[in-house]
């Protein structure tokens, strides 16, 4: 049914031109775990048991969790690779136009994993006990591989008119691999142990918003499957960040960054409710392995239904949770995870997980460019109370002759300064004004410039 889906969209794609958005969105995980059966022949036992050990993992994890009175936010380094033709640039705005998606889309995945979107409140109340805080930070990287400056992002000019999802030449041959690797006409991978890389494109079937690819495990067929040189998620230009005027360049279903959401989602092994089937689960034997996500026949796709909303595998109140990150339908009305959907995703970002090593570099992230030397060492200056709300000090060596202090957002860019006292080690900051998150706070030393993490709430 998926192919017959994808054709359908790929021939409105040959009959219209793409300056008009697709108004209905799909995503490639269906058909990457159709493709997994090619590489485990007992894919869904395995799938099954996979699970079981996951839901174990998640259950000593909120042990461990509860035991420790720990709610640490966890940063990961995002870079987004760009890689579009001239024609397709000029669509979303040129390069300043894909800029703004960046930051749009950075803040719809930073309130949305942080249980801080704004549209919770129209999560039902038969829903609302399971609405869960995962608790991951996104930060677009500040240091290359090579260990120079980057914003974040790069501008890959291609020839290309687009990157089959479904096919390729290069690497897997498989999700939109040719854009993975610059011979053929894409952008390679950053070191996929480090960082998040999400290739912003255009993927044919026409209609199809992302594919975000799931960790290697054996039972989805490994690295020969998911190679790690491939590890990422491609997204359709179209779906990128969120829609802050109505001539910009969207698909309808596709405005508000919950696409890449979504993908993520995948990223970090969380499943469809309908589960492991492609698009029909009528007969309800396939679901999540999350426990608190009811079962559902199949995708609510591209729209906002009504609450409640009743299928053949939840058909009783409340019915399906149609507006969980991980159904299809529209993005406006996508608003929450669940509880054990956040638990899965901490699995993969704890000892063991194959998602950990994101965590292993913060310098990553914390190398902004400066006329002068970085130095990343907290032990040069410290402020306190960390976390702070309102108010904190900020404690600097003594003949240090401070100069400034700068606070940055997870782009990178200056929220606030502060005019520092030279004969003075102990400056009071003001951040009474600052929303909540996790900064950057600089802070200019003599000839060098030292560099610490500040969480505001």
């Amino acid at each position: 049914m998926q192919k017959i889906l994808l054709a359908l969209l790929f021939s409105a794609a040959a009959i219209s031109s793409h300056a008009q958005a697709p108004s209905l969105i799909t995503d490639g995980f269906d058909a990457l775990m159709e493709r997994a059966h090619s590489f485990n022949p007992n894919y869904k036992q395995d799938v099954i048991k996979l699970n079981e050990e996951i839901q174990q993992k998640s259950r000593l994890l909120l042990a461990d969790h509860s035991a420790q009175k720990t709610t640490a936010v966890k940063e990961v380094p995002i870079i987004f690779h760009v890689v579009l033709n001239s024609s397709q640039l000029d669509q979303v705005g040129g390069e300043a136009g894909v800029i703004e998606r960046i930051n749009t889309q950075i803040e719809a995945l930073n309130a949305d994993y942080n249980a801080a979107n704004a549209d919770s409140a129209t999560i039902p109340p038969a829903f609302k006990s399971f609405y869960a805080n995962i608790g991951i930070h996104f930060v677009l990287a500040h240091k290359d591989p090579q260990g120079n400056y980057t914003p974040g992002y790069e501008f890959i000019a291609t020839t290309k008119s687009g990157f089959d999802a479904n096919s390729g030449t290069a690497g897997s041959k498989f999700a939109c691999s040719d854009a993975k690797f610059a011979a053929t006409g894409g952008a390679d991978a950053w070191d996929t142990k480090k960082y998040i890389n999400v290739w912003v494109i255009n993927i044919t079937p026409f209609g199809v918003g992302g594919v975000g690819t799931p960790p290697p495990y054996a039972a989805y067929g490994g690295e020969v499957a998911f190679p790690w040189n491939e590890q990422g998620i491609a997204i359709a230009y179209f779906a990128l960040g969120k829609q802050t005027n109505s001539s910009q360049y969207f698909a309808p279903a596709a405005k508000a960054g919950r696409t890449l959401v979504h993908e993520m989602g995948h990223f970090f092994n969380l499943f469809h409710p309908f589960g492991l089937s492609t698009f029909d689960n009528s007969d309800c034997t396939d679901d999540d392995g999350v426990g608190d996500t009811p079962k559902e026949a199949g995708p609510t796709q591209s729209k906002c239904p009504a609450f409640p909303l009743l299928d053949t595998c939840s058909n009783t109140f409340p019915g399906v949770m149609f507006m969980n990150h991980m159904d299809y339908t529209a993005d406006t009305c996508r608003t929450m995870f669940t509880t054990q959907q956040a638990t899965r995703i901490n699995v993969e970002l704890s000892n063991g997980g194959y998602r950990q090593s994101l965590l292993n570099d913060p310098g990553i992230i914390y190398n902004y460019p400066t006329s002068t030397t970085v130095v990343n060492n907290t032990a040069l200056i410290k402020a306190y109370p960390n976390p702070a709300s309102g108010n904190c000090v900020l404690w600097l060596p003594a003949d240090s002759h401070p100069k400034e202090a700068t606070l940055l957002n997870a782009m990178g860019q200056v929220v606030k300064s502060f005019k520092l006292e030279e004969s003075t080690q102990l400056q009071h900051l003001d951040i009474s004004d600052i929303a909540q998150g996790v900064y950057s706070l600089q802070c200019a030393l003599g000839n060098a410039v030292a560099v610490q993490r500040l969480v505001i709430y």
